[in-house]
């Protein structure tokens, strides 16, 4: 991967149900977290359909500070790729795929992870590839990458289906990154 500049984010949107899966099914904000959240521009009650990427970013920030005080920037974000699973399971599609995730199996949930990563961003991009039994390699176009909250949500999305996930941010770039996918059985 190269060190290209970065993408223009002016369009980038993300949809209201990234932030209610994470802060009001997971982390369930409230006081000076809440208004925190308030702050940077995301109103649970009046927030509409799509967001920019900029107030997902900063609410992203604010519930580094709030949610996981202490925790270098990179392990926090892991951290809350992990609640942002958490809050989609409790919604009524995520609680039919936390169901269905055992049944059917790794390698069918991590075939289907680039349109579940569309579904929470449009503009992003996931390509697959098989390297050899239990380990796949995921590189993801992003305009404004976050690959350890992505690594978070793609091992938590693995543990749904039992088994014990490792998930290693080997690559990055300005737009682009690596991820190495690799699983025992539980």
């Amino acid at each position: 991967m190269t060190g290209a500049p970065r993408l223009p984010l002016a369009s980038v949107m993300v949809p209201r149900r990234n932030f209610e899966g994470l802060f009001e099914h997971a982390l369930r904000p409230s006081g000076g977290f809440a208004q925190a959240l308030r702050d940077v521009g995301y109103e649970p009650e009046t927030a509409p359909e799509y967001l920019p990427l900029e107030v997902w970013r900063a609410a992203l920030a604010v519930a580094r500070r709030h949610a996981c005080p202490g925790l270098p920037g990179e392990e926090a974000n892991r951290v809350l790729g992990r609640h942002y699973v958490e809050g989609f399971a409790q919604t009524l599609v995520g609680r039919i795929f936390a169901s269905a995730a055992p049944l059917l199996g790794v390698e069918r949930c991590l075939s289907r992870l680039p349109t579940y990563l569309r579904a929470g961003r449009e503009d992003m991009k996931l390509v697959l590839e098989v390297v050899r039994a239990r380990e796949w390699r995921a590189t993801v176009v992003d305009a404004d990458p976050l690959p350890d909250f992505v690594a978070g949500v793609v091992e938590q999305v693995l543990r749904l289906t039992r088994v014990l996930p490792r998930v290693d941010v080997v690559e990055c770039a300005s737009h682009a990154y690596a991820l190495r996918i690799r699983w025992d059985e539980a």
